[in-house]
């Protein structure tokens, strides 16, 4: 039994050498297998920050109108097409603050990765073989990362630069809708005046009373004729819209009338087969023909 003493010896030795050695190897898979998990977790971290920025140019890129007015087929992640041109600039300014801080924590991420596998390692040959292909890596991204952040800051830029063009857009848009009302107000003062027209009916006497109508010609006062004074004032008639007024009435019905203007009696719908014998009133048929000579109608009873 002695003789065998020392192999068993050996062999127990030899076991433990084994079970330490697999246990530096299972310690050691676990470390690379950390570095890994970091670094594609990094990777992760850079390229959506990548996909964000682009999604943001993308916003941008349509913010400037190049497709105003035209249909798009929308990205995932656009913004809506309900947001106001106010709500649209401060989600945008919302998506660039929140890259900011996207690329403020992947900076973060990047120095305590670095700082984490390095305690990892140690003195593991392997696994630092490891954190310098780990290093390289976070080197690229850092890179890629102060990319992202001049991005970013042409971003900010850029919506900075449409809010100023929007507010200018505002601006002049205010000064054309103020245009429009005015022009409106003045075309419909212009239709209102083109249609207003003046009639007055009454007595010979009356009618010179008031500087309507002027005695003219004759002989010494006899052979006299009525007719409209040069300068008729708008005051002394009764105002009508001539596209609405289709009727005149007369104020007695039993007296006749005569019409001292320029109208063109073939416009009523009854012409009068004797113009100075008009009775009950007047019936217009067609009134641009009607008032097309005057817009001063004088009707003078009998």
């Amino acid at each position: 039994m002695r003789r065998f003493a020392p192999l068993l010896a050996a062999a127990l030795l030899l076991t433990s050498a084994c079970d330490r050695s697999k246990a530096q190897l299972d310690a050691s898979v676990a470390q690379l297998q950390q570095v890994s998990a970091e670094k594609d977790s990094l990777l992760r971290d850079v390229v959506a920050t990548s996909q964000f920025i682009t999604e943001v140019n993308g916003e941008l890129a349509r913010a400037k109108g190049s497709n105003v007015g035209k249909p798009v087929v929308k990205a995932a992640g656009d913004l809506p097409d309900t947001l106001t041109p106010a709500q649209a600039r401060k989600a945008m300014l919302d998506r660039v603050a929140a890259l900011v801080t996207r690329l403020n924590d992947t900076e973060k991420r990047l120095a305590s990765s670095r700082a984490r596998v390095a305690s990892l390692v140690k003195d593991n040959a392997t696994a630092k073989a490891q954190i310098a292909q780990f290093d390289s890596t976070v080197n690229a991204l850092k890179v890629l990362v102060e990319g992202q952040k001049q991005q970013v800051a042409t971003l900010t830029e850029q919506v900075a630069a449409l809010s100023a063009e929007n507010a200018t857009l505002l601006k002049e848009k205010g000064m054309l809708t103020q245009e429009k009302e005015q022009l409106t107000t003045e075309k419909t003062q212009l239709v209102t005046e083109k249609n207003t027209v003046y009639y007055i009916v009454g007595t010979r006497d009356d009618l010179v009373k008031i500087h309507v109508l002027e005695m003219t010609g004759g002989f010494i006062g006899i052979g006299r004729t009525a007719v409209p004074v040069r300068d008729l004032q708008p005051a002394a008639f009764t105002a009508i819209d001539r596209t609405k007024t289709k009727e005149i009435p007369f104020p007695n019905g039993e007296k006749s009338y005569r019409i001292v203007t320029r109208q063109d009696l073939g416009a009523l719908e009854a012409p009068p087969t004797d113009p100075n014998e008009i009775k009950g009133g007047l019936k217009i048929a067609d009134h641009d023909k009607f008032w097309g000579a005057s817009k001063y109608l004088i009707v003078v009873e009998n």
